[in-house]
């Protein structure tokens, strides 16, 4: 794995939920040698508040892509033209990648 050759790895968290906490902690510290957790006040932080969206966006994308949108989520975005117009669509062209 690529990701071992760092020597330390620093993990920001909000601690928003307490079983992720748990699940982050149990599989970092199981996978790599030194895990630093650091916990985050999203407001504080606009870095981890954009990482936060972008995942978010990246996860909604994926199961758009599979389908598997909830009701919940097509109510929030209007319907799947939409979500793609107004939200994906300009998140992509900011991608790096």
């Amino acid at each position: 794995m690529d990701f071992l050759h760092f020597d330390n790895v620093k993990i920001y968290y909000d601690n928003g939920q307490v079983e992720v906490n748990k699940i982050l902690s149990s599989v970092f510290n199981a996978l790599l040698p030194k895990v630093e957790f650091r916990k985050v006040v999203p407001s504080q932080y606009k870095l981890f508040q954009v990482a936060d969206l972008l995942c978010t966006m990246y996860l909604i994308q994926l199961k758009l892509e599979s389908n598997f949108l909830s009701r919940s989520e097509i109510y929030f975005f209007g319907n799947e033209r939409d979500l793609k117009k107004n939200y994906l669509k300009p998140l992509s062209k900011k991608s790096w990648i």
